[in-house]
């Protein structure tokens, strides 16, 4: 299995974080990409704390 790309992570990030108060966020892409990480070698805290670096630097769209 191959290691998740940055894009992925990202991605992964930003469904964490639209979780928020509306509660339509989700960890199903976050979870699939950690375990597909670890299962290519990579260190599973590792991964786990670049989904959440990319959560938090998520910015949702302002409300117009």
């Amino acid at each position: 299995m191959p290691m998740p790309t940055p894009e992925q992570i990202q991605e992964a990030g930003r469904q964490l974080q639209r979780g928020g108060l509306l509660g339509r966020g989700s960890s199903k892409l976050a979870d699939k990409l950690i375990e597909e990480a670890v299962a290519a070698g990579a260190d599973q805290q590792e991964i786990a704390f670049q989904i959440l670096g990319a959560a938090a630097d998520y910015e949702p769209r302002p409300w117009a």
